[in-house]
């Protein structure tokens, strides 16, 4: 008999397995250097294998939780990660997995496995592309990172067959170097990847003002313009060769900042982190985080084990039904005739970080909405 379902289901989980990676993005929200976010560094290096069972089993007994993505840092560093995958598929079931990994290099009991060991319990595997070659390589800070990713992800494609439904996303970080290379940086890897665009897909990921970005956030800071020269980029693809971008998968945008004629590829409601038949982010340790940018930890899935324990934590949590009803939007926001569609776009990307962070909640605006 399959998990009792939660009366109040998420449809996606985040789940923090390790914070250590191989990469050096100057932008990373984990932070294992300088910067800001102290949260990941107050948590353990890897999340226990046992212990992160537990964490999953309830986010699907409890939660309901359709997806489970794995991240980390970059959650191939955790020596189980395999295992990891092999339990949520077998022993809990019910849940689509992903990975998203800077490598896609993958372990058992810490030792390497072969890729197209854990093609039977992936459902997608997403790499995050810096540029083509060594410019990927310069962004992510680890030279050969680019040829050793691509070498992984054509085995997995390889292994998938003809007939399965698994799939490859090609993630795209919003900054100025991207948006202005992206349908170079697409059409590269269509190509060296043989992409399918019946199973693989792009999907934009925004830098917000934590961790390392805080240094010089200015940097990572896109104006309108440039989006909407992107956006006619990632039409392109759609139209001549039928590649999806999941635009807002999990970063919301303020649609007064997007072009009507690409609304179609935003969600409408906007952020979808904490709400009910949206996403939740989990650290190693089971903390549940509002979203993975956030920086306090609202409860815990090693007790929250049951649909009616998670029901009274995702109706009752007082953050979260802050942030539903918009208390961290400023009157800009709150007047817009577009508020109910677009929910105020990203709040941390607004320029001062986690508005929850403290006790008191700083209110403004996503700047793309400037």
């Amino acid at each position: 008999m399959g998990p009792v379902i939660a009366t109040k289901e998420v449809d996606e989980v985040d789940l923090h397995i390790t914070r250590e990676c191989d990469g050096h993005c100057p932008y990373c929200y984990v932070d294992e250097g300088g910067g800001s976010n102290e949260l990941f560094k107050r948590l353990p290096l890897y999340g226990d294998t046992e212990t992160l069972k537990e964490i999953i089993r309830n986010i699907r007994g409890a939660a309901g939780a359709k997806s489970l993505v794995f991240v980390g840092g970059d959650p191939c560093r955790h020596p189980d990660l395999a295992e990891l995958l092999r339990y949520a598929k077998e022993d809990v079931g019910g849940m689509a997995t992903c990975v998203l990994s800077n490598t896609h290099s993958y372990m058992k009991d810490g030792k390497a496995v072969p890729i197209e060991a854990i093609v039977p319990y992936v459902d997608e595997l997403d790499f995050t592309l810096h540029g083509i070659g060594s410019a990927h390589d310069t962004i992510n800070g680890n030279p050969g990172a680019y040829d050793h990713a691509m070498e992984q992800l054509k085995a997995y494609m390889r292994a998938r067959g003809d007939t399965t439904h698994k799939g490859v996303g090609i993630v795209l970080n919003f900054i100025p170097y991207t948006l202005q290379h992206i349908e170079g940086m697409m059409m590269g890897a269509i190509s060296e990847l043989h992409m399918d665009p019946e199973r693989d897909y792009f999907l934009v990921q925004r830098i917000a003002k934590t961790g390392r970005a805080c240094e010089g956030y200015s940097r990572w800071m896109v104006k309108q313009d440039l989006l909407t020269k992107a956006l006619g980029s990632i039409e392109y693809i759609r139209q001549e060769y039928g590649f999806e971008t999941k635009l807002d998968a999990v970063d919301a945008f303020p649609w007064c900042a997007i072009p009507e004629q690409y609304w179609y590829m935003l969600t409408p409601g906007g952020c979808k982190w904490g709400c009910p038949d949206g996403v939740l982010s989990v650290v190693q340790d089971g903390g549940i985080q509002r979203c993975a940018l956030s920086e306090r930890i609202l409860g815990n899935f090693l007790d929250i084990n049951t649909p009616a324990a998670f029901t009274r934590f995702l109706t009752g949590n007082s953050i979260l039904q802050m942030f539903r009803t918009h208390r961290h939007l400023d009157g800009k926001c709150l007047s817009c005739d577009l508020l109910e569609k677009c929910g105020g776009g990203c709040v941390i990307a607004a320029g001062d970080g986690d508005p929850y962070k403290a006790g008191d909640i700083h209110t403004g605006h996503d700047y793309l909405a400037d």
